[in-house]
């Protein structure tokens, strides 16, 4: 892809006295083809690093997986998991529980498989649905829940109770004919979900691994659109953020339960301000509570963070982490121990890099944007995650390259 321009961008934001800055190694071809490559994910637990992407070099698109047991500085071939089926391959998600590995996506209907040894091996792959688009997928300890968008609208669930092996059959949860944006959430024996209909928010819950689901709640009852629902959950703790409003009146808006999702508390508007907020993002890691979106004014987007530290009960002033003089979009968040990392898309520098900020104080500092592709062609799409003591970080983006589109990937270290 040529030669990069450089590791820093030399954009300095906040004083960097004792903080501690990512170094990143250097850049590699993840996907190594000569056709297109798309939609990268990645997982970790421990030393192991799972990622999976949707790969067109049979000719269809197929899942690729790939694993690294040695913290992301080596990594395994790349194999196939899907069964090159005459049906393009789409929104594959990846779930782990210690040395389980699940993967889903959609291909003629909705497809799962999974790894009972840190992705050594898989299972055979498992039909959840002949039919249905976008799926979704949570797990915690040996339940796994996958969701998705009926044929017909709707949306629909199954649960495993047994680490992926066996799944019992489909539920509804919702029979409404134009169901928006789902989110899914397990932990313990909870499973949440959350979707949008284009004008309100919605929730569900099952306090029984998935048994029995509580009536639908509607989190917003307001008479603005409401869209782009995000769920986190923590203990008795349910974290809703959404879009609501249009154009410049739309605003970040969040609401919290401590009694399980039985009851919320009063809507918090996150943005307050007076031009398009867009797209939110939610991150918990207790006592924090982060939340990311973009804001659109005069032909530009900047990216905006803002912090709880008392568990979503108060939130503080949003901050501009961009400050760009381009487009930035297509964000992603990980938190790990005292680390909060965000990379993003941004067009300041021809058709578009990746750039990262990192916080070593969950969020109260930043330092300064570095540029993680620094290519000549066109990143998008970013992926982040941290290890659990937040000493490396592992990105993700696609690159075009002159023909065909390849999954890129970087490792960070906690510097000195």
């Amino acid at each position: 892809m040529g030669a990069f321009r450089g590791l820093w961008l030399g954009v300095l934001l906040v004083p960097l006295a004792a903080f501690a800055q990512d170094v990143f190694e250097n850049v590699t071809n993840f996907s190594q083809t000569r056709s297109t490559s798309r939609e990268p994910t990645v997982a970790l637990v421990g030393a192991h690093v799972f990622t999976a992407w949707i790969d067109m070099r049979t000719g269809y698109g197929d899942v690729y997986f790939r694993q690294s047991s040695n913290r992301g500085q080596s990594f395994g071939v790349a194999r196939n998991l899907s069964d090159s089926h005459p049906t393009r391959a789409s929104d594959v998600r990846m779930a782990r529980v210690e040395g389980h590995v699940y993967v889903v996506w959609a291909e003629a209907g909705i497809r799962f498989r999974v790894s009972h040894d840190s992705g050594e091996t898989f299972g055979p792959i498992q039909v959840l649905s002949e039919r249905g688009r976008e799926p979704h997928l949570a797990a915690s300890g040996g339940n796994v829940y996958v969701a998705w968008s009926g044929q017909d609208g709707g949306l629909l669930l199954r649960a495993s109770r047994d680490s992926g092996d066996s799944f019992v059959p489909p539920i509804a949860l919702s029979e409404q004919a134009k169901d928006g944006d789902l989110d899914l959430a397990a932990d313990g024996a909870s499973v949440h979900a959350v979707w949008d209909d284009g004008s309100q928010v919605f929730l569900r819950r099952s306090l029984d691994e998935g048994r029995s689901f509580a009536p639908t709640q509607v989190l917003d009852a307001g008479s603005a659109p409401s869209e782009d629902a995000r769920l986190a959950l923590m203990g008795a703790g349910v974290f809703v953020v959404w879009r609501e409003g249009s154009g410049c009146d739309s605003e970040i808006v969040f609401r919290r339960s401590t009694t399980r999702g039985e009851s919320f508390e009063p809507i918090l508007n996150l943005s307050q301000n007076s031009v398009a907020s867009l797209d939110p993002l939610l991150k918990v890691s207790d006592p924090h509570v982060y939340v990311l979106w973009k804001e659109k004014v005069a032909g530009e987007t900047d990216i905006f963070f803002t912090r709880s530290v008392n568990i979503g009960g108060t939130f503080e002033a949003p901050r501009n982490l961009s400050q760009t003089p381009g487009k930035s979009s297509q964000y992603a968040i990980s938190s790990s121990g005292g680390a909060v990392r965000i990379v993003w898309r941004d067009r300041s520098e021809g058709g578009g890099d990746i750039f990262y900020r990192s916080s070593a104080d969950r969020g109260a500092n930043f330092g300064p944007i570095q540029n993680l592709s620094q290519s000549p062609g066109k990143s998008t799409s970013p992926v982040i995650i941290s290890s659990g003591k937040a000493a490396e970080v592992h990105v993700l983006w696609e690159e075009d390259l002159p023909g065909n589109r390849e999954s890129f990937y970087r490792r960070g270290v906690l510097g000195p």
